[in-house]
């Protein structure tokens, strides 16, 4: 139970002793594990533990991070109601700075540090140049996202290509849906907000979306040809299997042998026994020639056009590849592919939207620069050594790297500085939606 950690945690600490804060906590609340929460109530739990312990000095570092603004509110109230606790904070939330700081110490230029008396605002009084901590632009910094190109038979940037209809969603021991009854679509054109109070269920939303979830109930469908980016709530989520590789040899790893490997060990494609069985079944077709085939299936090899649809090239188990066979994709669903099938068109999808570059070391370097990694970190430096901003040009390179149609970005913005942050909204605003095919 949340109390009882809580509880255990000050007895090892012990009062009057500084305590560090960075929501990074892998214990249980509740009979819950903490990895199962959302962003919002991690941080809870840490700043919960923090307050327990009953410390001298508090070490915030990024404390509003995927807090809603109520409890971005509660926090300043707490913060600033204490009288015999000194807080030291790290933070890129100009607001919370303002309204929380009576100090503000500055890493001067001579590598010295300096202290100011007053908040953020007189801070930016005494050091005008300071003043792009309240802009949300950067001179200084550039991002660059990918051009997505053609999308076939998308004529208009209004067309729906990714859709959920009446989706139902309920966690495995919970008795209630986290959503329900959830339909959307976005097309190239959307600029969506997810907004509402921390576990509410955007983030479980967003994953439905994505795949990352499979929905207890309710349709999703998304154009075969269509390239989606997502970056998770937890960015490091992507990363924390591969610290010891640098962020260059990341994206080789992920996308080597022409398929993104986060993407095939989603939730929602990984095949049950019961759709295993039914695709081990001996299946009966008809060929061209009017002979009846009885076989099982091996795997799907390729996909080509075919009508107003797609075909795919079935090669089966204990036969040459003279007795291949071209299904319909809706042949090929009705027999229990579904999965396969969509693991083929997102392959396709992959190579289309990389086939004017290599997966090479200087390709890869030039997709970490277009999203503000300097060429140092970018090849020479491991993940782990790295700090929770870069890690986050890691994670958004990454997933730019198949020039995406669709970007899912889970609170994007933790970790990044008013630079980075400036960066990235100016791209976002900038993302061209070509319509013409080449």
């Amino acid at each position: 139970m949340a109390r009882q950690w809580l509880q255990s945690g000050w007895e090892r600490w012990g009062a009057g002793r500084v305590q560090q804060c960075d929501g990074m906590i892998p214990v249980c609340d509740g009979g819950v594990q903490v990895t199962a929460l959302s962003g919002g109530w991690k941080m809870k739990a840490a700043l919960a533990r923090a307050m327990l312990m009953k410390a001298d000095i508090f070490l915030l570092d990024e404390p509003t991070n995927h807090l809603d603004v109520t409890n971005v509110a509660w926090l300043e109230n707490y913060l600033t109601g204490l009288d015999s606790v000194t807080s030291v904070i790290v933070s890129h939330d100009s607001g919370f700075l303002d309204r929380v700081c009576t100090h503000i110490t500055h890493f001067e230029k001579n590598r010295k540090l300096k202290t100011y008396r007053g908040n953020l605002s007189e801070f930016v009084k005494a050091r005008p140049e300071a003043k792009a901590y309240y802009e949300l632009a950067s001179e200084t910094l550039t991002f660059t996202l990918p051009e997505p190109g053609f999308l076939e038979g998308v004529k208009s940037k209004g067309k729906a290509i990714l859709k959920m209809s009446n989706v139902y969603f309920t966690y495995p021991g919970n008795t209630e849906p986290t959503v329900r009854a959830i339909g959307l679509q976005a097309s190239l054109s959307s600029r969506v907000a997810v907004i509402g109070p921390n576990g509410a269920g955007k983030s479980t939303i967003i994953k439905l979306l994505t795949g990352e979830l499979k929905p207890d109930s309710g349709e999703t469908w998304k154009h075969p040809n269509m390239r989606i980016a997502y970056v998770a709530q937890h960015a490091f989520h992507h990363l924390e299997k591969h610290t010891d590789k640098t962020p260059n040899e990341y994206i080789q790893w992920r996308y080597a042998g022409g398929e993104d490997k986060e993407k095939a060990n989603k939730e929602a494609e990984k095949i049950t026994e019961e759709e295993q069985a039914k695709m081990d079944a001996t299946q009966e077709l008809l060929r061209d020639d009017g002979t009846l085939e009885k076989a099982v299936v091996e795997s799907i090899l390729t996909r080509r056009k075919h009508k107003s649809g797609y075909e795919y090239e079935v090669k089966f188990v204990g036969k040459g590849l003279e007795s291949n066979m071209w299904l319909e994709r809706e042949k090929l669903i009705q027999m229990g592919f579904q999965k396969m099938v969509n693991r083929m068109d997102e392959r396709e999808a992959l190579r289309l939207g990389t086939s004017g570059k290599a997966l090479t070391a200087k390709e890869v370097e030039k997709a970490l620069g277009n999203m503000g990694l300097e060429p140092e970190f970018a090849t020479h430096n491991r993940i782990l050594g790295l700090s929770g901003g870069q890690k986050v040009k890691v994670v958004l390179a990454a997933a730019m790297w198949e020039d995406p149609h669709i970007l899912v970005l889970d609170e994007p913005t933790n970790y990044l500085d008013r630079d980075s942050l400036g960066a990235l909204a100016t791209a976002l605003k900038s993302l061209p939606l070509p319509l013409r095919a080449p």
